[in-house]
């Protein structure tokens, strides 16, 4: 028989398993946060990771319970850190590593009331935040740290337009079409304004395509998600609804090109462009990145993008990209980064399972690691950093009890949360397994190194800390259908999941020569 391998392999851990036979293998505080499945391939220290996870849509049978929150997880999958908020949303959990400090966006309740973006230190204590201006609602997609030390982001700012002589999405314009402009402002620490651009100024509402609508009262013609600064201090907008990048002057505000979209001023000779896109990137090496959810493309497959722009013939050429195997379709949401060390993280935002909500891949495509989070819960972006100073995470002590094992944190804290969802100072254990504990730490939580126990009987001779292994796929297997039924009779050309007596699996489609 020959198997054609094509997509991911799922390290079956601890804890039960949901739809397309998904296992979560890491710890994590009951009823906090959502639970994950961390896949390693590579031991290497890359840093910790960032996640914002959160519910997106409710259905009857997975109703939203846990709010979003801000998840740090350690450079093998376990969670470090999570925010403990009581607000509606916590989301765009991003490190600044040139001031050390973490950001992240609040949301308190509708999009137009009191929301902000928040910084902490590395104590995870809030120090700065910049909440809505002027009764404009602010968007949520993005926060940026400048070259100058300045905080630069947007809100929305409506404008009453006459759109009466064309057509959108097959509807005749109104002559009083509400038009959410995306209104890009510059802040320094001490909240002065230093620049504001408005979209509604040099972007006219047709450059939008119609697959994206058109509503008279809200016309969210251009949608922006994403700030980058080019070298020479302009700016670059990733304008999702427009499916195209702007490159804008950050002294004028004029229009200095577009990259994508109705009138772009580049050619694209290697590629067929992308639509939909999210987080572009300007990097020092002159490339833009950026992940295209290729909304217009036929087939409609996601991926990461790397393009050289020659900005003086006005040529784009791809250099990178990354699509995940199989190829699937993330309608919206999504991120890219390139680490300093060439590799890239690519989060494909609206995903479902199967599939990752997180790829961590090395310039040649070969796998880091994966994040899996439940099906219909979704990261809006994910980041790894090589964070430079260490977390006083809770020590676990182990002590001998009656055929069990007593595990204790410090004494020193106001709040305990065990992985086995106790919430006291010590707790009994009789069964083997891996156990963490989280206490207060900041605006959040902070969690302990998993504590391994082998052997009930043996105490805490056979229990401890110690490093997970890699993945290797090993032994004999069983087929599964993406639902977790077992298959007696494969057939060719079929996608089915393979789990390996050593208790890992893969998702590959089933040819039989």
């Amino acid at each position: 028989m020959k198997y054609c391998k094509i997509f991911l392999f799922l390290f079956f851990g601890f804890t039960t398993s949901t739809s397309f036979s998904q296992n979560y293998n890491r710890p994590i505080p009951i009823g906090y946060v959502y639970p994950y499945e961390f896949v390693q391939f590579d031991t290497t220290n890359y840093g910790y990771y960032l996640a914002d996870p959160y519910k997106f849509g409710a259905t009857p049978s997975q109703p939203v319970h846990i709010k979003a929150k801000a998840m740090l997880f350690d450079n093998n999958g376990y969670l470090v850190w999570f925010s403990a908020n009581t607000t509606s949303g916590f989301t765009n959990f991003e490190y600044f590593p040139q001031i050390r400090q973490f950001s992240y966006f609040n949301q308190y309740g509708p999009i137009n009331s009191n929301n902000s973006f928040n910084l902490m230190d590395s104590t995870f204590q809030l120090t700065n935040y910049f909440p809505t201006n002027h009764n404009m609602p602010l968007d949520p997609h993005e926060f940026q740290l400048l070259s100058n030390g300045n905080f630069i982001f947007a809100q929305h700012k409506d404008s009453i337009m006459d759109l009466s002589a064309w057509t959108f999405d097959g509807v005749q314009g109104s002559t009083s079409t509400t038009v959410r402009g995306y209104m890009m402002q510059e802040f320094d620490a001490a909240h002065n304004l230093i620049f504001e651009w408005n979209s509604t100024d040099h972007i006219f509402p047709t450059e939008s395509y119609d697959q994206f609508g058109y509503d008279v009262a809200d016309f969210d013609y251009c949608h922006g998600n994403a700030i980058s600064e080019d070298v020479d201090g302009n700016l670059l907008i990733s304008f999702r609804h427009l499916s195209a990048i702007y490159k804008i002057n950050h002294t004028n505000g004029n229009v200095m090109w577009r990259l994508g979209g109705k009138s772009s001023s580049f050619t694209f000779t290697n590629d067929n462009g992308f639509s939909g896109q999210h987080d572009i990137r300007y990097h020092a090496d002159g490339t833009v990145s950026l992940f295209d959810n290729a909304n217009f493309s036929i087939p409609k497959e996601s991926r990461a993008l790397v393009f050289s722009l020659d900005t003086l013939a006005h040529i784009a050429t791809r250099i990178w990209q990354y699509k995940p195997t199989p190829t699937f379709f993330s309608q919206s949401m999504g991120s890219q980064q390139i680490t300093a060390d060439g590799n890239h993280l690519i989060n494909y935002g609206n995903s479902r399972r199967p599939y990752p909500n997180m790829d961590f891949v090395d310039d040649g495509g070969a796998k880091i690691s994966q994040l899996f989070f439940p099906d219909s819960v979704v990261c809006y972006r994910c980041f790894v950093h090589k964070i430079p100073f260490q977390f006083p995470r809770p020590e676990i002590a182990c002590a001998q009890g009656d055929n069990s094992i007593i595990l204790s944190a410090p004494a020193s804290f106001l709040s305990y949360i065990w992985s086995t969802g106790e919430t006291s100072q010590s707790i009994t254990v009789t069964d083997t397994g891996v156990y963490q504990v989280w206490v207060n730490y900041g605006m959040g939580m902070l969690g302990s190194k998993p504590f391994f126990i082998d052997d009930i009987n043996s105490g805490c001779n056979f229990a401890g800390i110690k490093e997970p292994e890699t993945v290797n796929l090993r032994g004999d297997y069983t087929i599964f259908d993406l639902l977790g039924r077992t298959i007696r009779k494969p057939e060719n050309g079929h996608l089915y999941i393979f789990r390996y007596t050593n208790g890992l699996s893969e998702l590959k489609y089933y040819m039989k020569e």
